[in-house]
């Protein structure tokens, strides 16, 4: 079924009363004075430049120049020094309330983000509306403020000047409407630039990619030791120059449509209301009164003001208009219904045997399945090994269990009942996470382990951490202890620790958590031999009574596990314990026995 075509005037409004909820509803006085500003600024305008124009050419040689001159002062020093006040009230009001407004948008933004699912940032359609509403709507809710003030300011305007036109001579206002007719053009411009920004936002994206990574101290090493600077490079003119074929395709529409809906309608109309007025000051037309000076230097004034205004009212809708569409693109994004949520018949989560029933699953727009036909049981206490070469699907086997993302086929259980039915936060509270591509915070150490605010207590439980982890002796070298803040990000005085280091510190976290499953996807893939030997055997003291999943490309630590899953290409090939895969004499003894090779025990005898 066809989509129905919204109503774009309907949409217009809508979107402008949402922009106006926002901003009167978080910040309140700042719009109160800003409206007022800009209603005393027609006003005080109208009156310093128009009557006050008048009033002088018109005292040639009639009034005392004394009195021309206290006057003229008065109409001019006033108004100027009120709104000199109230300029700087808005100011100031102005800049508390656009940080409110940025902190409830940009908050809600946050929190959609986290509630939809991984796949949804593999979606590139969808991943550019997230980019846009995260960067663009703020902005857009201030521009359809302001531009509503604006307008209230432009009818103000419209009503002075053209009821001292319409005392004058009703002729004139014909001429101010004039330009008018070419700003019915702005609407189909808007739409023109909207398919631009679309059309442009991948490639500016990847513009500022390259730009990342050529400023980024995560790719510094790479950049100097491989080719990636001419490679990067040569990306970065690729984007730039499809920028730049993007302007050129709808760059000349936009010109000649500026041309006709903006220029030749305004040098029509001010000429021929100068040739108006002059000549009614100078000769008069039979149907009105001569125009005085002052009243010919009035008009001309208050023709282009007016003419100006009307243009603008509808320059202002058009201008809604297009920021409308940029807020639909966030109101899209904010309405996106998630796929992996609670239902209403969710039950609390609790500790149970976690079981992968025929389970099947694929990427977004993947034709090949990542994972096939698993089945996998995980008792509470038990201890699990999943091991294979890369890709072999052990990280989205994770994933899957995690419920980052749901399973094409089959399901998987807690004790019996579908995850999916349980409540999803209180299932994921569940488990204690370390992933191998672990991000480490610019905060301080402390609260990079607990992951949430100081309580009281907290700081004995994180040295402990710290300890198991091994990596206490290294934060106790910093300036600041483990009240130093990791990353050089806000300070120089930042603490930047090696990858090993910084995986040890994910570990501390996962240490502190006290949760019935512990998931280690590669969690010692940074570290040596010995630290690694080391921290599995810290963590399986910590595991005790818990049940644990872990994945690691060093065999060794696989051989305390209750059981070992042997994946390749999607699908378990092998499983049991390490003693009786070693009997099966299959890939996973082979992979066993080559990396057995390279280590050595104590003794200097090949590890078997």
């Amino acid at each position: 079924m066809e989509k129905k075509k919204k109503n774009p005037f309907k949409l217009v409004v809508k979107d402008t009363m949402l922009a106006l909820k926002i901003s009167f509803k978080y910040a309140p006085f700042a719009c109160i004075v800003m409206l007022l500003s800009y209603l005393l600024s027609s006003i005080m305008y109208f009156v310093s430049g128009t009557y006050a124009l008048k009033y002088i050419i018109d005292s040639v040689g009639v009034r005392d120049f004394k009195e021309v001159a206290i006057q003229t002062t008065l109409l001019v020093l006033i108004p100027a020094i009120v709104q000199l006040i109230i300029d700087t009230i808005v100011d100031f009001a102005w800049n508390v309330g656009t940080i409110k407004i940025c902190k409830v948008v940009d908050k809600s933004i946050f929190e959609k983000n986290i509630s939809v699912e991984l796949a949804c940032f593999e979606n590139p359609e969808f991943y550019d509306k997230y980019v846009k509403a995260s960067t663009e709507t703020t902005s857009h809710i201030f521009g359809i403020t302001t531009t509503v003030f604006y307008f209230c300011y432009t009818i103000l305007n419209t009503c002075l000047y053209g009821s001292i036109l319409f005392t004058m001579d009703p002729v004139f206002i014909i001429f101010a409407i004039i330009p008018l007719f070419g700003s019915f053009f702005k609407k189909k411009s808007n739409e023109l630039w909207h398919k631009h920004s679309t059309e442009d936002k991948l490639l500016h994206r990847r513009c500022k990619y390259v730009q990342r990574v050529f400023y980024s101290s995560d790719y510094a090493k790479e950049m100097r030791l491989t080719n990636s600077k001419s490679f990067m490079l040569k990306k970065y003119d690729e984007a730039s120059d499809g920028r730049m074929d993007i302007v050129k395709k709808y760059g000349k529409k936009e010109m000649l449509l500026d041309i006709i809906g903006n220029k030749i309608s305004s040098i029509l109309a001010n000429p021929l209301a100068i040739a108006y007025a002059v000549y009614s000051a100078l000769v008069g037309f039979p149907w009105g009164a001569r125009l005085t000076l002052g009243g010919c230097a009035v008009v001309i004034n208050s023709v282009s003001e007016l003419s100006n205004s009307f243009i603008q009212i509808t320059n202002q809708y058009y201008r809604l208009h297009e920021k409308s569409l940029f807020i639909e693109d966030y109101k899209e994004f904010m309405s996106y219904e998630p796929k992996i949520k609670d239902n209403e018949s969710s039950i609390s989560a609790k500790k149970g045997k976690l079981k992968l029933e025929n389970v099947s699953f694929k990427y977004f727009g993947s034709d090949e399945y990542a994972l096939k036909n698993i089945n996998i049981e995980i008792n509470e206490n038990e201890k699990i090994a999943l091991v294979g070469h890369n890709g072999a699907g052990k990280s989205t086997l994770i994933k899957l269990l995690l419920r980052l993302y749901d399973t094409d086929e089959g399901k998987i259980t807690l004790d019996g009942i579908d995850i999916k039915d349980v409540r999803l936060k209180e299932y994921r509270d569940l488990f204690s996470v370390v992933f191998q591509d672990f991000k480490l915070i610019a905060l301080p150490v402390l609260e990079n382990v607990l992951m949430r605010p100081v309580r009281e207590g907290d700081r004995e439980r994180v040295i402990d951490a710290l300890k198991m982890s091994g990596v206490y002796e290294r934060i106790m070298e910093l300036k600041d202890k483990e009240d130093t803040l990791l990353t050089k990000e806000f300070t120089k005085d930042g603490a930047v620790l090696s990858v090993g280091e910084g995986q040890k510190i994910a570990i501390a976290h996962a240490f502190l958590k006290s949760s019935p499953y512990i998931i280690l996807d590669e969690p010692t893939s940074a570290l040596d031999p010995v630290a690694e030997s080391e921290m599995y055997s810290n963590m399986l003291k910590m595991g005790k009574g818990k049940g644990m999943v872990f994945i690691s490309h060093r065999l060794s630590s696989a051989v305390s596990a209750d059981k070992i899953y042997m994946m390749e290409k999607g699908e378990i090939i092998e499983s049991g314990t390490h003693k009786e895969l070693m009997e099966l004499n299959g890939k996973y003894a082979d992979m066993f026995k080559k990396q057995a090779q390279n280590y050595v025990d104590l003794e200097g005898e090949v590890v078997k």
